[in-house]
């Protein structure tokens, strides 16, 4: 009887992990461009996925739509470009005394976010992509193969 509880404590967790999750998708909620010419894109989201794999598909899915939409990337300079994702999680605030990453562009106080880095994504020499988030760091190879680096 005791098995037949625990698997059932399981799978209502499961259900309810999975409710939660497709409840709470991942949003765009703005885009900024920093750096000389703005090769810097920054991305700010709602909700990121919380494991690297999930971090990659869901930009894998999205890339078009901020390519045709933002420009993101953007390759001003060398084409080498960077994408900084950050969770919005509270919105926009104002500087204050602590270290929030601050749009300039925006004329309000409130336009310094706290600083809750998702991941980067850049390019290298070689034509890869590199996803960088956490402790660690995927190329993606040509053929779209993923290979982990650190």
């Amino acid at each position: 009887m005791k098995k037949y509880l625990l698997v059932a404590i399981l799978i209502a967790a499961t259900i309810g992990w999975w409710g939660y999750l497709k409840s709470h998708p991942t949003t765009l909620v703005a885009t900024h461009k920093m750096g000389e010419k703005g090769f810097i894109s920054v991305v700010l989201i709602k909700n990121p996925p919380l494991t690297d794999s999930g971090k990659i598909t869901w930009w894998k899915d999205n890339a078009k739509y901020f390519r045709d939409k933002y420009d993101i990337p953007s390759s001003a300079i060398n084409d080498y470009f960077y994408i900084k994702i950050w969770d919005f999680a509270d919105g926009y605030k104002p500087l204050e005394k602590y270290d929030r990453l601050c749009f300039e562009e925006m004329k309000t106080q409130y336009n310094c976010i706290d600083k809750n880095w998702v991941m980067t994504i850049s390019n290298t020499r070689n034509g890869e992509l590199r996803y960088s988030m956490g402790e660690s760091a995927w190329l993606e190879q040509k053929d779209g193969s993923l290979v982990k680096v650190k």
